[in-house]
């Protein structure tokens, strides 16, 4: 009998379910979160040249044992594509070239293909519409060339078929670095450098002297590193945005870059949704913006169309119209982070702080630790209106960083926890697969008198 009612009792003990535990809710990732791999780069030649030892003579291979292709000025050079081979340079001689639409070539990870420069003088590419447009070509390295004048971008990555953008970005794995890009002819849809549907790309060093529209474009790619990008303003010309990010793009770095006079918007993170309709056009997602100098521009930042977005430790000196600003048709804006920036305005330079439509809720937007300074300051909050956003932590006002007209560097060694010189952000930290040191200084703005 016992037996049988102990026989009973674990039976039904069996039959008891423990009640269900509620799940955690899931973390909010905010800023921090957003890790953005870097893009391919080849371990042959990741220090660039710069031509070689003597003029004329070639500059020895990135990889034993390759073949060189030289193409003298005025020469097309359509014909020798066929003949090259991974691991294969293209050199340029100082002079003229032409311009040159590249369909297709391919080098490999570990034998990707140089186009450069014979000689130190670097050679110039006379651009009429477009300079170099490579179409669906993969790990290919372009550097130490200069485009001259172009009517439409000087450098086009194109990873569609014609004008049919692919289901997935074209995996380019291009890398473009150490090249200048000198003026541009009146266009209003002109480009110094444009990406459109590649992914593993990398700008690296490069300088643009004046252009219309942006200064680099991206168009629905992915994996796209923006480093050292040095934009000097021509005063003739327009300058719209620095760097704009459109369409599906995202894991977007821009990081060390030099946003000189002028330019009306530094960076323009996402397309417009008229009416503020999120259906309209995607959300850029996982972006980071990152030590750069803002000097003298219209709008340092303008979140668009975002999610997942940082802007860290940057540094903004008399902007006039904002320091960061939600436009009226913006449309998804969610998880941005602002973090550890410095700006610092002379009285009645800046027109409002952070401008945005009443429909964007404030949680929308971050505001961890940083330094807004201005002699104005607190009276000009009720014209400037305050940071739009959540603040984390408190905004520091109070603190002159003492701003190095030369360097713009902090003079204020207080100051220097915040903006594109502080001291956690030039540790020299490396990013995964990057055999190049990831975090030189950031670029100055070249400021004219």
């Amino acid at each position: 009998m016992i037996t049988l009612i102990l026989s009973a009792l674990l039976a039904a003990l069996h039959g008891v379910q423990a009640p269900p535990v509620a799940p955690a809710p899931p973390q909010q990732r905010v800023g921090p979160s957003t890790v953005v791999p870097p893009p391919f780069v080849p371990t042959a030649g990741a220090q660039p040249a710069a031509g070689g030892t003597k003029p004329g003579t070639m500059p020895p291979p990135y990889i034993e044992g390759a073949s060189q292709f030289l193409v003298q000025p005025g020469q097309t050079w359509q014909h020798i594509l066929a003949e090259v081979k991974p691991g294969d340079e293209i050199i340029f001689p100082a002079g003229f070239h032409v311009a040159q639409v590249i369909d297709g070539l391919q080098g490999t990870r570990e034998k990707p293909i140089f186009i450069r420069s014979r000689d130190r003088v670097p050679a110039a590419v006379a651009c009429d519409g477009d300079g170099w447009v490579f179409r669906k070509c993969k790990h290919v390295v372009v550097e130490n060339i200069m485009f001259l004048s172009p009517r439409g971008a000087a450098v086009v990555i194109d990873g569609r078929d014609g004008q049919v953008a692919p289901t997935q970005p074209w995996p380019a794995e291009f890398t473009l670095r150490s090249c200048t890009i000198n003026g541009a002819r009146a266009n209003a849809e002109q480009d110094a450098v444009r990406l459109q549907s590649v992914t593993n790309v990398r700008i690296d060093q490069v300088q643009v002297d004046g252009w219309n529209d942006a200064a680099v474009e991206i168009v629905d790619s992915r994996r796209v590193l923006v480093r050292g990008l040095m934009m000097v303003p021509n005063n003739t010309m327009p300058q719209k945005v620095g760097i704009k990010v459109l369409g599906d793009s995202g894991l977007i770095s821009v990081t060390g870059c030099a946003f000189n006079k002028t330019i009306r918007v530094g960076v323009q993170v996402g397309t417009a949704c008229p009416g503020g309709d999120v259906k309209f056009a995607p959300a850029v997602d996982q972006m980071r913006i990152d030590r750069c100098i803002f000097d003298g521009v219209g709008t340092g930042v303008s979140i668009v169309n975002a999610r997942d977005l940082v802007l860290s430790r940057a540094t903004l000196i008399n902007p006039t119209d904002a320091i960061y600003a939600i436009p009226d048709d913006a449309g998804t804006i969610s998880k941005v982070l602002v973090e550890k920036c410095l700006a610092f305005w002379v009285p009645g330079a800046l027109a409002k702080f952070s401008p945005h439509p009443e429909r964007i809720l404030p949680p929308t937007v971050t505001l961890s630790d940083n330094l807004w300074y201005s002699v104005e300051l607190p009276v000009a909050w009720e014209v400037l209106g305050a940071p739009f956003g959540f603040q984390s932590a408190a905004q520091l006002t109070t603190l002159d960083p003492g701003i190095d007209t030369t360097t713009l560097r902090p003079r204020n060694g207080e100051a220097l926890r915040y903006g594109a010189h502080s001291i956690a952000a030039t540790q020299g930290k490396r990013l995964p697969d990057d055999p190049v040191d990831s975090d030189p200084p950031p670029v100055v703005p070249q400021r004219q008198p």
